[in-house]
């Protein structure tokens, strides 16, 4: 066994406590980026009085953002396997706290565009879920890891579930100013956090570093030997898919609501059950990842997508139904992230995930941009939702049927 090998192993036998602590850290760091991030539609509204930007506007810098988030993420995945993930997550804060401070000073679509549809973005990035699990995964080991990701990820859920309603109150009550720089400083909590997140990791940082193999691979040798593989090309087009769907959530959900006469609270609370259904259908499916193939889970994940699509173009839009289909959206919703991030994980090793899961990203993203971009057009238009749910529908058939075409390869590790 080699000293690499050796350094992993001693690291990897940590105490139920420890555990506890690492898990706790990253659902902190990654939860109050999701909040922030699945909360834009919100901010939107608050956004269109004060910055003299209409709705197409606005929804294009959240498009333009959906990009960087998700072009931004290999590099700094790679950025992350020379330095480290802690490094990157430091990045990552940093330009969180200056884009929420600044894009309610912004006046005009250029301004918007740079701190909201750029700066922000790419400090969420920084906190997204592939970087929180390369700083975590090392420590906890791989199998550990396959269970802690539907944790970690359903802790976008908890963001989700206190920040959508807090975000309205504060939005109606004190103004989109206000209401973002207050937002701004649960980041602030993070700097000591990432700083022991730091200290835990540098060990098999150094003893990584030390790899060969890791050492002299480039961005652009990792994804060539990524777009050999026939698997990963079938998940980059589900994953593709999924971003169409989750900007729909995240840029007009809100707003589709209120122009079915909901109310604003009443759209927020939907909000809040669509975080607490997120955290439940990413643990269910992160324990159901270690009992069956993963490449099956997501494609009924993908296929109870079409379902809901249907269901907003069919079923009356009533406050039942905005409860239930947000429900829904949310049990699906990042269900797929830890059987897409697991697969490419145990195919390509732990040390390259961030960078190959955040390559996936770059389609899901372009998806995102897709559906933020269009739906603001549409409703500009007035042609209402119903064509976006109609291509979401389509999308996730795609999906579904390209995950279930992922092959049964066996691994060091277990079964795809």
């Amino acid at each position: 066994m080699g000293q690499f090998e050796i350094q992993r192993e001693k690291i990897h036998k940590i105490g139920a406590f420890q555990i506890i602590v690492v898990v706790a850290a990253a659902c902190l760091v990654h939860g109050v980026m999701q909040g922030v991030h699945d909360n834009y539609g919100i901010m939107l509204n608050g956004l269109l009085s004060i910055t003299h930007v209409d709705y197409a506007g606005i929804s294009f810098c959240i498009g333009a953002g959906a990009l960087v988030y998700g072009f931004a993420q290999p590099f700094l995945g790679m950025l992350a396997l020379r330095k480290s993930n802690v490094f990157v997550i430091f990045i990552g804060i940093l330009f969180t706290i200056v884009g929420l401070a600044i894009t309610p000073l912004c006046r005009n679509i250029c301004t918007l565009f740079i701190f909201f549809g750029l700066v922000l973005p790419f400090g969420t990035t920084g906190l997204c879920f592939g970087i929180v699990m390369g700083a975590i995964t090392p420590v906890l080991g791989e199998r550990r890891a396959a269970i802690v990701s539907g944790i970690v990820q359903a802790s976008a859920g908890i963001g989700d579930a206190l920040m959508s309603p807090g975000l309205e109150k504060m939005i109606s009550d004190f103004g989109v100013r206000t209401a973002m720089t207050v937002t701004a400083v649960p980041f602030l909590v993070m700097v000591p956090v990432a700083l022991w997140l730091g200290k835990k990791n540098r060990a098999y940082t150094v003893a990584a570093r030390d790899k060969k193999t890791i050492e002299n691979q480039s961005l652009s040798s990792i994804l060539k030997n990524a777009f050999v593989d026939r698997d990963y090309r079938l998940l980059l087009i589900g994953f593709a898919t999924c971003g169409f769907n989750m900007s729909i959530i995240e840029s007009h959900l809100f707003s589709q609501y209120l122009s079915y006469g909901i109310s604003g609270k009443t759209a927020s609370l939907t909000l809040t059950v669509y975080g607490i259904a997120t955290m439940t259908g990413a643990v269910v499916v992160g324990f159901l990842g270690t009992k069956f193939r993963m490449k099956n889970i997501l494609g009924c994940v993908y296929a109870m997508r079409v379902l809901i699509s249907l269901a907003f173009l069919i079923l009356p839009k009533t406050v039942p139904f905005a409860f239930l289909a947000t429900a829904l959206l949310g049990m699906s919703g990042d269900a797929t992230v830890p059987p897409t991030s697991g697969i490419i994980s145990r195919k390509f090793g732990a040390e390259k995930m961030a960078v190959l899961y955040g390559f996936t990203l770059i389609g899901h993203q372009i998806g995102a941009f897709a559906s933020s971009y269009l739906g603001g057009i549409l409703v500009k238009m007035n042609m209402g939702y119903d064509p976006l749910w109609t291509i979401n529908m389509i999308l996730a058939i795609i999906a579904s049927i390209a995950s279930f075409s992922i092959r049964n390869n066996r691994n060091p590790i277990g079964n795809v």
